[in-house]
């Protein structure tokens, strides 16, 4: 926590937003002016019939154009001169403002670029979406502590950063709008201009449709961290790296490069590429990047082959077996139920089972055997130590397949997915394994 400050926040993401709906509304407009040129000389007396559903979605465009233009010159001035008051300020799992009657959050993975101020008395924190949040600080070294509170932060128990690569943006939408403006020329020079001009603007628009489903790497590229290994994450699905598989970890340029067993490397660029080609942001934000790389570093190290002790003592107990899954449970049930134990039958104690949920280190059907176990008490104490083990997992299936085993129940498809997500080299979903080299 940062004692009571100054902070200006200016809400940028909503005055773009607005400002790109009307461009966009705007070159709709512009398209179906140019289908309405094109389809009334060739549809003669239907002309009207056909061009009726254009002109009443032409006039919603309209409203909305109009709308946007009274509200955005608004929106604009309002961003920037922003909301101030003394704030405190708190990092945990996001970036708290507090102030008196009001709270704001800004998500960690979403501040991607920070600024001194040439006093050096005010820091800069920009978002993804373009929100600016001003910290007043007293020095430098206040500056660099909350840039390291940021890079550090956790969320639901794990910790995430936004990867990048570091490759030249597709051309596809160039060469599509190169195509369309060729096809205008042509026509330009065979049709009457109006003529051409309808279809190069329709051509147009749909050489920007298709490059726009096309597009390559516009999703970001996330990597979660928790207590079972690493996440790889995007709109495509996700890989799971648990930390056993990891053999080499490399401090690279601009990231990370990991040594898989089997041979395989996987490079991670958490520092943006961009920031080394533009000395202006070569400031905070670097630092805030470097940080976060450091973190990563510090992660890995530490829980990179590390053994499970309690997993191997307690493993013979907790094992499936082939058993079906009412079976299973059962049997897990019986193992921490002390009454009705006897000197000839093996018992788990509870100290175990919590020692084996939460060893990431250990086998996801080891883990979640000990939540099918500990499940049968209701205590606050057990259900809070399932949930926080639930949540620093960084497999997503393995974090499904928990939280339902501390419900009691876990079905036969969530169980295998989560088996099979925890073994080395498997992935989920199709997902890219490697960045370009930093």
């Amino acid at each position: 926590m940062f004692k009571r400050c100054g902070v200006l926040i200016q809400p940028y993401a909503d005055a773009r937003f607005v400002s790109r709906l009307l461009t966009s509304a705007l070159a709709w407009l512009l398209v179906l002016f140019s289908i309405a040129s094109l389809v009334e000389p060739l549809a003669g007396r239907l002309a009207m019939a056909l061009l009726m559903p254009v002109l009443l979605l032409g006039s919603l465009l309209v409203l909305l154009c109009v709308a946007c233009m009274l509200y955005a010159p608004l929106a604009w001035l309002w961003a920037a001169l922003g909301s101030s008051g003394a704030s405190i300020v708190r990092v945990s799992n996001a970036l708290w403002i507090e102030r008196a009657g009001d709270r704001s959050s800004f998500p960690l993975l979403s501040l991607t670029s920070a600024r001194l101020s040439s006093c050096g008395d005010e820091v800069a924190l920009k978002t993804d979406d373009g929100d600016v949040i001003r910290v007043r600080v007293e020095d430098s070294a206040d500056a660099e502590r909350l840039l390291g509170a940021i890079a550090a932060g956790r969320e639901r128990g794990t910790w995430s950063v936004r990867l990048h690569d570091d490759v030249a943006p597709p051309l596809r939408r160039r060469l599509f709008v190169g195509v369309a403006a060729l096809v205008s020329l042509i026509c330009w020079s065979v049709l009457d201009p109006d003529v051409a001009l309808s279809l190069g603007v329709v051509t147009g628009a749909s050489a920007w449709a298709l490059a726009a489903l096309l597009r390559e790497g516009a999703a970001p590229r996330v990597l979660v961290a928790g207590s079972d290994g690493l996440s790889l994450r995007d709109d495509a699905g996700e890989r799971f790296i648990p930390y056993a598989c990891i053999e080499r970890i490399d401090e690279t340029a601009l990231g990370v490069a990991l040594g898989l067993a089997g041979g395989e490397e996987v490079l991670l660029t958490i520092v943006p590429p961009q920031l080394l080609r533009d000395p202006s942001e070569t400031g905070l934000s670097m630092v805030l990047a470097e940080r976060r790389r450091e973190h990563l570093l510090a992660l890995l190290r530490e829980r990179s082959g590390r053994g499970a002790p309690e997993a191997g003592r307690a493993g013979a107990l907790l094992e499936r077996r082939g058993l079906a899954a009412p079976a299973w449970r059962a049997a897990l049930r019986r193992l921490v139920d002390e009454a009705g134990a006897d000197y000839r039958t093996a018992k788990l104690t509870r100290e175990q089972a919590y020692a084996v949920l939460e060893d990431g280190g250990a086998p996801a059907e080891l883990r979640i055997g000990a939540a099918l176990a500990l499940s049968s008490s209701r205590d606050d104490h057990t259900a809070e130590r399932l949930r926080i083990a639930a949540e620093g997992c960084a497999s997503r299936d393995v974090r499904l397949a928990i939280e339902q085993a501390a419900e009691g129940e876990v079905d036969d498809w969530t169980l295998e997915r989560a088996l099979s997500s925890s073994c080395a080299g498997q992935v989920a979903h199709a997902l890219p394994s490697t960045a370009p080299a930093a």
